[in-house]
């Protein structure tokens, strides 16, 4: 299937429920994954496509299971995210080619995971602001957004705005705040095989340098890079520094597998 510039919009059924995803480009040019965080859907890598569809890329977003235009779900299962793994194969099970992925927040958990179980189907990872075990800067963050979702009307009416009546927020706070405190997810990262560039804000309001850092070692072939600046939120209040970053490291991974785009 030949696609466009301006996206082909699809619903499709995948392991039972509906996947609202959008795809960009020619399926003849390296397919990028982006991967939404935990509060969001597809629309927050609105900065992002154009630049990688300029560049020479095939670009799918979608909207995880349970968010946006999805189906809605009961629960979530991080840090790993299994059912979303199951999907994302579910969604590449035709393609043979490798993938790159780029996953923030929870979606660069979801990447990760996806790289230890699959992988023969990835080239290369870009993660932002994931999370690989518990400091105290994560509980102090996930603490400010419960606050602000109690009394922030605006905050509860911009998740209105994207995901209707789903209860985004609730089911995340659950799923995070009942995992067994010791949870580390370092020694499996040391499966991955494929290049990783490992991208946290200075300024993160849940995480502190070092996790980005830690994340970036565990990986054989991990590389990080702090934006001294920016705060959690980094591809969407940063792009202008996080696309160029984006884009080299991408050239460089088709550089070494001397993929031409």
């Amino acid at each position: 299937m030949e696609l466009n510039d301006t996206g082909e919009r699809q619903t499709l059924l995948i392991n039972g429920h509906e996947i609202y995803i959008e795809k960009f480009g020619s399926n003849h040019n390296p397919l990028v994954i982006l991967l939404h965080h935990g509060l969001g859907s597809g629309k927050a890598w609105q900065k992002q496509i154009q630049i990688l569809l300029e560049n020479g890329f095939a670009v799918w977003v979608y909207d995880r299971w349970g968010y946006g235009n999805s189906s809605d779900r009961m629960e979530l299962d991080p840090p790993w995210f299994e059912a979303d793994v199951a999907d994302l194969f579910e969604l590449l099970k035709e393609s043979s080619d490798k993938v790159i992925l780029i996953g923030h927040s929870d979606g660069g958990n979801i990447a990760l995971s996806f790289t230890i179980k699959y992988p023969k189907k990835v080239l290369g990872a870009i993660i932002i602001a994931a999370h690989i075990y518990v400091e105290p800067k994560m509980i102090d963050g996930m603490i400010a957004l419960q606050r602000a979702f109690q009394n922030q009307e605006s905050f509860r009416r911009g998740l209105a705005k994207v995901h209707g009546k789903k209860m985004v927020f609730e089911r995340w706070w659950r799923a995070w705040t009942e995992l067994e405190p010791n949870w580390d997810m370092r020694e499996k990262l040391s499966q991955i095989r494929c290049p990783v560039l490992v991208i946290q804000g200075g300024q993160d309001e849940h995480a502190t340098t070092q996790h980005a850092i830690d994340c970036a070692q565990a990986i054989p072939h991990g590389q990080v890079w702090i934006l001294a600046e920016a705060k959690h939120m980094l591809p969407q209040e940063n792009a202008e520094e996080f696309n160029p970053k984006m884009i080299e490291f991408l050239k460089l991974l088709l550089k070494k597998v001397q993929i031409n785009v």
